[in-house]
């Protein structure tokens, strides 16, 4: 057994315990970091992902990201810690059951509008293409109606489903609605939304903001594949990208090959061996937060020679981070200032004296 082996069978809830991070148990092998809802530990498989920042891998992995050391460092503390070894089960992808039971869309449609801004045009648009949904949601401790935002794979199969609350209550969720990405989704899917045939792609963050750059932008958007990251990750970009490479060579059982750890080895490839990013300008657009996490995460995917293109929201006065639903809300308050400012003027003129028409008065 190689040195490597043996390091990466070091138990890795005991690593992280003697690095200071006390994971909390969730459900069977999996445990969750305590201030991170999507960092989790999967101690079957000794692995750990965080999701929202598309990061996963071993024990050595794990030590290098929560220290900041080598790859060599990162082996040598393994070796001296003293810490248990455990006997690693090979990962394997489920396939995802979506077991909510759907309601009626109102409160769905009521916060949509109302909290996030969003147009019924819009609104309808996304739910004409079956992502969108209101389910029962129900833990042991609470239940409550959410909003279901659904990713669908090449063969328009269901892959994974994202929660949104619908009530606020601080008291229950730390961000004050719930937000949760429902257990066994493949996130490396994304959610997508197509606009004609797709030739290009354009990548949101959130759902939410892949809605609100559709509304703000839908008239100059024609054969376009929307997607929504959830997060910052790489592994959704490598594989629409490959989704779109595949459709436009009928060849989409190359997909079914191609393991979902191995995405962004397969986007690599295609840009080191290939020309179809040359033969397709302007294909990839980033419009995530304009923040430094964005930031930097446009300029790392440029640094790697990715030609990307990058349309990022406009920071609003003394604003440090704007998203697109910033951007949208911020239309909504002031179409509503106008009206509020319009019905006041109609007050005002019907409760004036009458005026002597003039030659000045329009």
């Amino acid at each position: 057994m190689t040195r490597i082996v043996r390091m990466k069978q070091k138990a890795i809830l005991d690593v992280a315990e003697s690095l200071g991070y006390s994971f909390k148990h969730l459900s069977g092998q999996v445990y969750e970091h305590p201030e991170h809802d999507s960092f989790r530990i999967f101690a079957d498989t000794n692995t750990f992902k965080w999701f929202s920042r598309d990061v996963q891998g071993d024990v050595i992995d794990f030590v290098q990201l929560m220290t900041g050391v080598s790859f060599k460092k990162a082996l040598s503390y393994l070796e001296t810690g003293d810490f248990e070894q455990t006997k690693i089960v090979e990962e394997t992808y489920q396939p995802f059951r979506y077991y909510l039971s759907e309601e009626p869309f109102d409160q769905a449609r009521i916060y949509l509008n109302d909290i996030r801004g969003l147009s019924d045009d819009t609104i309808n648009a996304f739910g004409r293409q079956g992502l969108l949904a209101q389910a029962h949601y129900q833990t042991k401790l609470f239940q409550e109606s959410v909003l279901v935002f659904k990713s669908y794979n090449h063969y328009g199969q269901l892959e994974g489903a994202s929660l949104q609350g619908l009530v606020k209550n601080a008291q229950r969720h730390d961000r004050g609605y719930l937000k949760k990405i429902m257990k066994g989704s493949h996130g490396y899917v994304g959610m997508s939304f197509d606009i004609g045939k797709p030739k290009r792609l354009i990548f949101c963050e959130s759902v939410i903001d892949m809605m609100s750059y559709y509304q703000l932008h839908q008239k100059q958007l024609s054969d376009v594949r929307l997607v929504s990251m959830e997060g910052l990750k790489l592994s959704v970009i490598a594989y629409q990208t490959l989704r779109l490479a595949a459709e436009e060579q009928g060849k989409l059982e190359f997909l079914d090959t191609v393991k979902p750890s191995r995405l962004t080895h397969y986007l690599h490839a295609i840009q080191e061996t290939t020309t179809f990013f040359q033969t397709h300008p302007g294909l990839l657009t980033l419009a995530v937060d304009n923040d430094e996490a964005g930031r930097v995460f446009c300029q790392k995917l440029s640094e790697k020679g990715l030609p990307i293109e990058t349309d990022l929201p406009p920071l609003q006065e003394l604003e440090t981070k704007a998203d697109w639903n910033d951007i949208v809300k911020g239309h909504s308050n002031h179409s509503l200032k106008d009206m509020i400012q319009s019905a006041k003027l109609q007050v005002i003129r019907s409760n004036s004296p009458p005026r002597k028409n003039t030659a000045l008065e329009l």
